[in-house]
């Protein structure tokens, strides 16, 4: 496979502030080596490449290697990772290590000057654009670059031997790795310890803005960075969140980040010592929003926000949805040919989150370029109740069965079902209970009262920030197609 190399020199420069004003970069982020485009191997493609057609929206993908040296962190001596996420960390032994980047490239008349970096997330081995796929038609509409980095040892080059799992009734393989995959396109591919990730991600967001490049090869040739969003969804979330508490206070490379679903699930470690239940420090400097589904707002309550912190917690709101896993099966069935093994689209929750996190990652590049805080929200009350989607406690619960407070949206206020994120959907995809033709009827009458009622709640949930204006459309053209 032909490869241009290209060093990648990073050296302190300037970020745009949430006010558009520069500040100073912290100086020591080490030097990059950018390889590629990468082409070939046994496959022909990248691992995770976009499942959403790029070719209507003027997009290209193309993949690179990046190399350098980096480090992993440790707790500094003296000091515990506290519950307020104001944590204190020192600088290890620098190593050498070799990793690739997707990158989706907007035309340059298209560009809007924000690059999205997204912590791929590891699963059972291999990485994925998790982020992207909920987010990709608001990422690709709105003109935004877009950065997937492979990051996890255990999804690279992991050299423990692969094996087959039981998850919820299907066979799972585990330990696929990027170098199993396609040795001969990724076998050179080597990230030593998922701990020097946090690193990596700074040497490589500081080498997109930075455009100190020596020669060769820049995967945004023509574009002019002057913003970058860091994004993770999950497990990659919270390693994410990891990073906004220890390594961004000094590095101060990325200029945003948008989280989603932060469980208590993980149990992640920073180089050996366990982290608490993920937290996100209300003094970043920099705009954040966590957008935790009723899945992860359940587990814990409202969480406390700052100046430029916020929690967006959709009330009815699923970890995953039957769209959204429809999407992830034809990945799975692509990249590793494996059934979808989902529930039925619409017998899974189908209440579009994705709208919500579209309309919080323009928010937060909003907030960035303009000084416009983001909306605050109520947050969602802490669930003790049963697993099952079962209306109890009832209090939890309004008259239609939907779950109380939260982010409000449409699909709740003026409701055509009840939406649980509980069930037995593969993936936390939770539940839809379609009402009855009595119920709707006794609810609005006719369906031209219905669409007139969701219409107004859905442009009034634009107003808000909730939808943006592509969205509202599409949602009440659905709606519209309701009746009984």
């Amino acid at each position: 496979m032909p490869l241009l190399a290209a060093t990648m020199l990073v050296q302190p420069g300037s970020a745009l502030s949430a006010r558009g004003q520069a500040k100073a970069q912290h100086a020591s982020v080490g030097s990059v080596t950018i390889e590629g485009p990468v082409t070939g191997g046994t496959r022909g493609v990248p691992y995770s490449a976009s499942i959403v057609d790029l070719a209507p929206y003027g997009y290209t993908e193309s993949e690179y290697f990046v190399s350098g040296k980096a480090h992993a962190y440790a707790v500094a001596p003296g000091t515990t990772l506290g519950a307020d996420g104001r944590w204190q960390v020192v600088s290890g032994e620098d190593m050498p290590y070799k990793t690739r980047i997707l990158v989706r490239k907007p035309p340059a008349a298209k560009f809007n000057g924000t690059v999205v970096v997204e912590y791929m997330q590891e699963y059972y081995g291999t990485e994925r654009d998790t982020n992207y796929r909920w987010n990709a038609e608001t990422l690709l509409r709105n003109g935004f670059g877009w950065v997937g980095v492979s990051m996890h040892h255990e999804g690279i080059d992991d050299k423990k031997p692969p094996q087959m799992i039981t998850y919820a009734g299907r066979q799972i393989p585990v330990g696929t790795t990027l170098a199993r995959w396609d040795p001969q396109r990724y076998g050179s591919l080597s990230v030593p310890s998922t701990d020097m990730s946090y690193d990596i991600l700074t040497q490589i967001a500081a080498s997109l803005k930075s455009k100190m490049i020596a020669g060769g090869p820049d995967p945004f040739s023509g574009l002019k960075p002057k913003a970058v969003i860091g994004v993770g969804n999950t497990i990659a979330g919270e390693r994410m969140a990891i990073y906004i508490n220890a390594i961004q206070p000094s590095q101060r490379v990325f200029d945003g980040f948008f989280l989603q679903d932060l469980h208590r699930g993980a149990h992640l470690k920073l180089t050996g010592v366990d982290t608490p239940a993920p937290v996100v420090r209300n003094d970043v400097g920099v705009p954040v929003i966590v957008l935790n589904t009723t899945t992860a707002s359940a587990e814990r309550g409202p969480r406390p926000e700052g100046k430029m912190l916020r929690f967006w917690a959709p009330a009815g709101s699923s970890h995953t949805t039957g769209p959204y896993m429809d999407r992830v099966g034809k990945a799975n069935t692509r990249d590793l040919g494996l059934n979808a093994g989902g529930c039925p689209v619409d017998y899974a929750n189908t209440l579009p989150v994705q709208y919500v996190s579209g309309a919080a990652i323009i928010a937060v590049d909003r907030w960035i370029k303009s000084g416009k805080a983001a909306p605050s929200f109520p947050q969602l009350a802490s669930f003790e109740g049963p697993k099952e989607p079962v209306l109890e406690p009832a209090g939890y619960f309004d008259a239609n069965g939907n779950v109380k407070g939260g982010l409000r949206t449409p699909w709740v206020d003026v409701p055509v079902a009840r939406y649980d994120w509980r069930g037995e959907c593969i993936g936390g995809s939770g539940r839809t209970f379609p009402f009855t033709k009595e119920r709707l009827k006794a609810l609005y009458g006719t369906p031209d009262v219905y669409h007139k009622r969701f219409a107004e709640a859905a442009k009034a949930a634009e107003k808000r920030g909730v939808l943006l204006p592509p969205d509202t459309q599409a949602a009440i053209e659905a709606a519209n197609k309701v009746t009984w």
